[in-house]
C-alpha cells in the first residue's frame, strides 16, 4: 500500500507520488536535515526481503552513488526501513526521449540536431562512467529524462543505472539482468551472456539514435525471441530504407552496431562524434551543422571543457539541482534553478582577461589564472597525491586540506569530497556552499 502523504518515512517527508510499479514506488520526499526535496525510491516488501535482490541493490547503489556527473542523475542516499529497502535521489522535470517519440509530431523521429545533442550528452556521461569501471547496461530512450525542454537550455541525463555493475564484477548477481532490461536495444554478447565492457552500452547508445532518428526499433516485431535472433545474427538495418535523407550515417551506425565487440568504436563518445560529423553532411538534416560535435558544446554554442573525462557546459553562474526518477517505465521530476549570479564577482579593471572562478572546481590548464568570487587571484593548480587540477588561490601545488567533515557531515563521492575540503580550507565557506559552488563552477566553467 503506498505511503500516505505528510507520513513519515526513514526520515523523510512524504509530499506525494510519483509512480509505482511492480518493484514498488517513487515519492516526492522532503530530505530530513536539509532544505531540499529528493526522489525517494521504495522498493516493494517482496522485492526487499529477497536476499539476492538486497544484495545485489547494495551493491548497484553503491556503483551509482559514486558517479557524479553533469548528465548521470545523483545518488544521495540508500538504506532500509519497516523492513523496505529505499533509495534517494535527486529530482527532475522533464520527459522521456522515448515518451518524445511518442508524441505526434515525433512519431517519425527527432530534429537530427537534437538527436546529436542527445546522444553526444548521453555518450559522455557514459564514457565517463566506463572510466570509472561501471557499465550501464540499460541504455534506451526511455532512460534518456530531456528536462527544461521548454527552453534552449535543456539537457539531457542518463537515468536509471539501475542494473549497473563493475566491470570486474564476477559474482554473477546480475545475470539475470536482461529479466529488467530491454531486448530491443541490448548488445548481442549481453544477450548471449558474455563479458561485456563499454562497447555493449555503445551499441545500446547506436540502437538508440537509430530510433530517435527514425521513430522506430531496429528491429520490428513483437516476439522478443525474434528480436533476441536478429541482435546476435541479423545484420542491422539500413537507415537509409527509412530515411533516405540520412543515408551516410550507414557506415557510422553500421560500426557502432557490429556484432563483436572489437569492430565497435574504441569509446562512445568517438561514436557520437563520427554522428555528427555524417549528420552535418545530409543534405535535408537542417540544423545540424551548427551542432556538429554537439557533445563538445553548451546550450550557448560555446565550446565546452571537459575535465576528467566530463564534459562541462558553459553558461552565467547559477546552481542547478537536478534529477530524475525512473521506476517501472514512470519518470517523474521537477528542474530547479536558482540564480547566484550575484555571488560571483565580476573581474576587475586591471584584469579583465581573467576568467572569475570558484576555488575547488575544476581548471583545464595547469597554471592558469583567474579571479576568486570574492576577487582575489586563483590559480590552476595540482592537489597530490592523485594530481587532481583544480582552481586554488596557492599556485603550483595545492596544500593537502586539514580540514574534515564533522560527524554530521555528508561525506562526497572521491574526487569532489577532497575539492570540498580544499575550498573549505581556503575559503573559510562551509561544506554546503562549497559543495554548491564547485557544481556550479564544473557544470558552466568559469564566467
Amino acid at each position: 500500500m503506498p505511503l500516505a502523504d505528510g507520513s513519515t518515512f526513514a526520515g523523510y517527508v512524504i509530499v506525494r507520488l510519483l509512480g509505482a510499479g511492480a518493484m514498488g514506488e517513487v515519492y516526492l520526499a522532503q530530505h530530513p536535515r536539509l532544505p531540499r526535496q529528493d526522489a525517494l525510491k521504495v522498493m516493494a516488501q517482496a522485492v526487499s526481503s529477497d536476499d539476492e535482490y538486497r544484495e545485489r541493490f547494495n551493491r548497484e547503489a553503491q556503483n551509482v552513488a559514486a558517479l557524479w556527473h553533469q548528465n548521470v542523475v545523483a545518488v544521495h542516499d540508500r538504506g532500509e526501513d519497516e523492513g523496505r529497502l529505499w533509495i534517494a535521489m535527486d529530482y527532475v522535470e522533464g520527459t522521456d526521449a522515448g515518451q518524445l517519440l511518442r508524441e505526434k509530431d515525433y512519431r517519425s523521429g527527432l530534429p537530427p540536431a537534437d538527436v546529436v545533442r542527445i546522444v553526444g550528452a548521453v555518450a559522455d556521461a557514459l564514457d565517463y562512467a566506463h572510466q570509472r569501471q561501471l557499465l550501464h547496461r540499460d541504455v534506451k530512450p526511455a532512460n534518456i529524462l530531456l528536462a527544461n525542454m521548454d527552453s534552449d537550455r535543456w539537457r539531457a541525463l542518463l537515468a536509471d543505472f539501475g542494473i549497473a555493475r563493475r566491470v570486474d564484477d564476477a559474482s554473477g548477481l546480475t545475470e539475470t539482468n536482461m529479466a529488467v532490461g530491454t531486448v530491443a536495444y541490448a548488445a548481442p554478447e549481453q544477450l548471449m551472456g558474455q563479458t561485456l565492457d563499454g562497447r555493449a552500452d555503445q551499441y545500446s547508445l547506436a540502437a538508440t539514435a537509430f530510433e530517435l532518428l527514425t521513430g522506430s526499433h531496429m528491429y520490428q516485431d513483437r516476439n522478443p525471441a525474434v528480436v533476441i535472433s536478429r541482435h546476435v545474427s541479423a545484420p542491422p538495418p539500413a537507415i537509409a530504407e527509412r530515411k533516405p535523407e540520412l543515408s551516410e550515417l550507414g557506415p557510422v551506425l553500421s560500426k557502432a552496431l557490429a556484432k563483436s565487440p572489437a569492430d565497435r568504436y574504441d569509446s562512445c563518445t568517438e561514436f557520437a562524434d563520427a554522428l555528427a560529423r555524417h549528420l552535418a553532411g545530409c543534405g535535408d538534416a537542417s540544423g545540424v551543422e551548427d551542432t556538429v560535435l554537439a557533445s563538445r558544446l553548451g546550450s550557448s554554442g560555446s565550446p565546452a571543457k571537459s575535465a576528467r573525462g566530463r564534459t562541462w557546459w558553459l553558461g552565467v553562474a547559477a546552481v542547478v539541482a537536478v534529477a530524475v526518477l525512473l521506476i517501472g517505465g514512470v519518470v517523474a521530476g521537477i528542474f530547479i534553478a536558482r540564480d547566484q549570479s550575484s555571488k560571483v564577482a565580476q573581474p576587475t579593471a586591471s584584469s579583465p582577461a581573467m576568467p572569475v572562478v570558484l576555488v575547488g572546481a575544476d581548471c583545464q590548464v595547469l597554471g592558469a589564472a583567474g579571479i576568486s568570487d570574492t576577487g582575489q587571484k586563483a590559480y590552476c593548480a595540482k592537489l597530490p597525491p592523485a594530481n587532481t587540477i583544480m582552481w586554488s588561490l596557492v599556485s603550483g601545488v595545492v596544500p593537502s586540506p586539514t580540514v574534515t567533515p564533522g560527524p554530521n557531515d555528508e561525506v562526497y563521492p572521491d574526487g569532489i569530497e577532497e575539492q570540498v575540503r580544499v575550498c573549505v580550507q581556503q575559503t573559510g565557506q562551509s561544506r554546503v556552499e562549497c559543495r554548491d559552488d564547485i557544481r556550479r563552477g564544473n557544470l558552466y566553467g568559469p564566467a
